[in-house]
């Protein structure tokens, strides 16, 4: 992921086939066991209907931006901080006051989004999670989806700690669900409770916990089961904090009239391939404003969304400018602090700040010298994003940029007290050295093996007649008994991801942190014979024993540039399209299975997600 217009420029110059058409029998072992309908399907990039709710402009900027809450621990046991947390049904106040409608929303804890989970690294936690949600769905439930057939509960729930060092029987699997009437465990009076055993043997840094059950894991976050969970060490209290430390959870929503959510139903022969609402959402509430001092102030910015990028940058909207500007100081991200300050603005290392799904960025903003003037947190990642630099609507088009703003900043408070944080520069340092004492995991030296997997769009023939268009890592179904990766526990591998598709793709790995070692584009060879696209089927139909060799139909080119806030640990990285991305994996913690997939959900429940296995060392 990039966001300098050398790589931009290397996108815009590439030719590729918006889709890869492939075709598969029923005949392969693939599809022994359809888990659609007989019915033909295609996934189609979908938005708000045509009787959505728009939010009126005089209604916009009128609520506060809410902060989400902290939970606090009902017990200390044996060094052990444990949590009861309820997943419920409630009603909210999503949309602006004065248009006088409540939205009926899913949530940990009966908000939305959740409260925090604010821990400190190695102190464990522990988290009971109770399913006491309806057991009929929010939303309507697509059976032909895998894994939410007729076999299965319409409302399941697997907790996942985003970013989290986990044992496995704490990740939150996909299959691993657990439904609100007890049916994975009908001993339990209330309704079913699984506890989640956190170790936190990691660096301090901006994680999240959300739904991640098999098939509906797109519904259930965007029903609202989604929360922040910091991990956090006393000397960030050096940094603003307090009130100037605000977590900010970026989510796009479509409403119906009457003020409920809308989210395609399935009832067309489409698949939503993504789905962009059409009103911006932040913290829970649509079009909010903040309120701030002229002084330095510390946002955890996460992009929650389904499958929209975020690209952001702060205009003034006082003077009309997008130069009279605070820089952002980018001092983390994914997992963990940056080795030096990044600053994102006019003028700064890096343009604009890019967010695809689930990604996080930990930034410093001063706005000190700005009393009275107001700023409004600009978007402009066109849907669905491809790798384009920022564009504002009607810029250019060929993209299209449907929610250019996000949130208003006001400076209108006076300074409460003297500013006593110090300098990011300064922190990063004092962090540092904080960091460098920690024990929790040995250093990885020993070199496992390298691993190229292929991000597809295809359309499958699951069924004579039965086309199932949708996307795909390496060609592969998603099933327990799918080819597994299996790395060796206190190995690094280097993996590649070679994106064939129109689309960006943000990929997460569970389990491990990841850095990016090399982007590359790559042009297609147009030559004469077969294709990749004919040896794919081939090989999906079982014609020939192994998947068709990329190399053979690409021409890599020379490497693209990595944006310095691209560098240290991630668990989740972007690819566009015609790239390919080269991560470097040290496998520690566990050893156990896991997944990875794309986090554009829709992605994720229509196949593109695979298993891997983290096996132990042999003697």
């Amino acid at each position: 992921m990039s966001t300098d217009n050398t790589h931009a420029e290397s996108q815009r110059q590439q030719t590729v086939p918006r889709r890869a058409v492939l075709k598969a029998t029923a005949a392969t072992g693939l599809f022994a066991t359809v888990p659609w309908s007989a019915r033909s399907v295609r996934a189609e990039t979908t938005g708000p209907s045509e009787s959505s709710l728009e939010v009126p402009a005089e209604f916009k900027w009128e609520d506060p931006l809410p902060r989400p809450g902290v939970f606090s621990p009902v017990s200390r046991q044996g060094g052990v901080e444990r949590y009861d947390i309820s997943m419920t049904q409630f009603t909210q106040a999503v949309l602006p006051t004065s248009m006088g409608l409540e939205t009926k929303l899913w949530g940990y804890g009966g908000t939305y989004p959740a409260s925090s989970i604010v821990a400190r690294p190695g102190r464990p936690v522990a988290v009971t999670y109770r399913n006491q949600l309806p057991t009929s769905h929010l939303l309507s439930v697509d059976p032909r989806v895998h894994g939410a057939g007729e076999d299965a509960p319409e409302v399941r729930t697997a907790v996942h700690l985003h970013g989290g060092v986990t044992a496995p029987e704490f990740d939150g699997y996909p299959d691993a669900w657990v439904s609100p009437d007890g049916e994975t465990d009908p001993d339990s009076p209330v309704g079913y409770e699984e506890t989640m055993y956190y170790e936190n043997e990691q660096e301090p840094t901006t994680l999240w916990y959300h739904d991640h059950a098999i098939g509906i894991t797109r519904l259930n976050v965007y029903a609202g089961l989604a929360g922040f969970y910091l991990l956090r060490e006393p000397v960030e209290n050096s940094l603003p904090s307090g009130d100037y430390e605000i977590p900010i959870l970026l989510q796009d929503r479509s409403f119906n009239p009457d003020g409920s959510l809308f989210y395609p139903d399935g009832s067309d022969d489409e698949f939503e391939a993504e789905f962009f609402g059409d009103v911006p959402v932040v913290n829970g509430k649509a079009y909010p404003y903040l309120a701030v001092e002229p002084r330095p102030y510390r946002f955890r910015i996460l992009n929650g969304s389904n499958g929209r990028t975020f690209n952001l940058k702060l205009y003034n909207e006082t003077d009309d400018s997008d130069t009279n500007v605070p820089l952002l100081e980018q001092i983390g991200v994914d997992l963990g602090f940056l080795d030096d300050v990044v600053t994102v603005g006019p003028g700064g290392m890096v343009p604009t700040l890019l967010l695809s799904g689930a990604e996080r960025a930990d930034v410093i903003v001063d706005f000190s010298g700005f009393e009275g003037q107001e700023f409004v947190l600009r978007n402009g990642a066109g849907i669905p994003y491809a790798g384009e630099e920022f564009t504002t609507p009607g810029e250019d088009p060929d993209i299209e940029v449907d929610m250019p703003e996000m949130l208003k900043i006001e400076v209108t408070k006076a300074l409460s007290e003297a500013d006593d944080s110090i300098p990011a520069a300064q922190f990063l340092e004092i962090i540092g050295r904080t960091i460098d004492r920690y024990d929790f995991h040995p250093p990885v030296t020993t070199k496992g093996e390298d691993r190229s997997f292929t991000l597809d769009s295809t359309t499958l023939e699951v069924a004579p007649g039965v086309d199932y268009d949708s996307h795909f890592l390496d060609l592969s179904l998603w099933s327990e008994e799918a080819a597994v990766v299996t790395p060796t526990l206190g190995t690094y591998e280097d993996w590649e991801f070679v994106n064939t598709t129109g689309d960006s793709h943000p990929i997460h790995l569970h389990l491990v942190d990841f850095e990016v070692v090399e982007r590359r584009a790559f042009t297609w060879d147009d030559g004469t014979g077969d294709t990749y696209a004919d040896d794919a089927q081939d090989y999906m139909d079982g014609v020939v024993a192994t998947k068709p060799d990329i190399e053979s139909y690409i021409t890599r080119g020379g490497p693209n540039s990595i944006s310095p806030n691209n560098r240290n640990k991630k668990d989740t990285v972007l690819v566009d399209p015609n790239e390919i991305v080269t991560v470097r994996v040290p496998f520690t913690g566990f050893a156990g299975r896991y997944v990875w997939h794309c986090h554009i959900l829709e992605h994720e429940d229509q196949e593109m997600m695979l298993p891997y296995e983290v096996v132990a060392p042999t003697a």
